[in-house]
């Protein structure tokens, strides 16, 4: 068993196949590219489908700030026990470029951790890797039962 499969959390859970993925994830295309948890970052990337298309041609900027909270909140959640999650209390996006369908890429990290309160980062990339949008946030550490 790998140390992967060995770890447990609502997180590890979801990537172990224990339990289904959150529906918003699957919506989003959700995929997880790679995570270090002693890092406190992550990469995923999205599928952008037409279907997230403002009248311009571009993904509406509500689907994007989605997919940077889906970035910066597993960075966190992937290091916490089993037992707890971590919402996110604000997130402050910031459009840079449009994007266009297709693959977009996150990249999140835990700036800074508290007993509670935490501080993330990250940012969006299109198949070039021009950035799209940044964000931060804060999530609030909670015991789920």
């Amino acid at each position: 068993m790998t140390m992967e499969e060995q770890r447990e959390g609502f997180f590890w859970d979801v990537r172990a196949g224990r339990v289904p993925p959150p529906a918003a994830a699957t919506t989003l295309g959700w995929e997880l590219v790679e995570v270090d948890p002693e890092a406190a970052t992550i990469e995923v990337a999205f599928h952008a489908g037409e279907q997230f298309l403002n009248p311009a041609g571009s993904v509406q900027g509500g689907f994007l700030a989605a997919m940077l909270d889906d970035t910066l909140g597993p960075a966190l959640v992937a290091t916490l026990p089993p037992g707890q999650f971590a919402p996110t209390l604000d997130l402050h996006v910031q459009f840079l470029r449009p994007a266009r369908p297709g693959r977009l890429v996150g990249r999140g990290r835990v700036v800074q951790r508290g007993r509670e309160v935490c501080f993330l980062s990250g940012e969006l990339l299109d198949p070039e890797g021009r950035t799209v949008a940044v964000a931060t946030a804060t999530a609030c550490i909670r015991t789920v039962s």
